[in-house]
């Protein structure tokens, strides 16, 4: 039977001081793969974290709108003056205003169903199982403990020095999490 490999340490805080003060020594030892879960936002662990934007998701929703304005209006205008063209009362067959409350809700359409696509790929999601789901107590974290993992890939990594570091800020219990 072929053993598991090491994910990474997870350390269990009772307090948010004891949580931020660890990641930010971690991450002034050069370890980068940290993640941090809390039962709420904690403003001061965002410039610790340095969690990157993803442009993606904003260029993925432009794209999506765009597709979805020029597909609306080259269809509505392909109906309208090239397939079946009707002239009725002597107007014009290819008036854009015509066209542009169904070319609005298809912009829209396009737009939300490719940012949402983005947004889950962005996220990776859906995410059914995690390794860090068998730490100790995890379930603890949407509610009122706070969870630090530190990633075994990171290439500062060093069990013994982040164990550590979270023994000295307070973590218990530290579970060595596998993937």
């Amino acid at each position: 039977m072929s053993q598991a490999a090491l994910y990474g340490i997870v350390g269990k805080f009772p307090t948010s001081r004891g949580v931020t003060a660890a990641a930010r020594e971690l991450r002034e030892s050069g370890l980068r793969h940290i993640d941090v879960y809390t039962p709420y936002s904690l403003e001061e662990l965002h410039p610790v974290l340095q969690t990157p934007t993803s442009m993606g998701v904003a260029l993925t929703t432009l794209a999506g709108a765009l597709f979805g304005a020029i597909a609306a209006t080259v269809v509505q205008y392909w109906a309208a003056a090239i397939d079946y063209p009707l002239n009725i009362g002597g107007r014009p067959l290819n008036s854009w205003p015509a066209f542009t409350v169904s070319s609005l809700e298809v912009t829209l359409l396009f737009a939300i169903a490719g940012g949402f696509v983005a947004f889950l790929a962005a996220g990776r999601l859906p995410r059914l199982y995690h390794p860090v789901f068998a730490a100790a107590d995890f379930a603890r974290a949407s509610q009122d403990e706070f969870f630090l993992s530190v990633e075994a890939s990171d290439p500062h990594f060093n069990a013994a020095e982040v164990r550590a570091i979270l023994e000295r800020h307070g973590a218990a219990p530290i579970d060595e999490v596998f993937a």
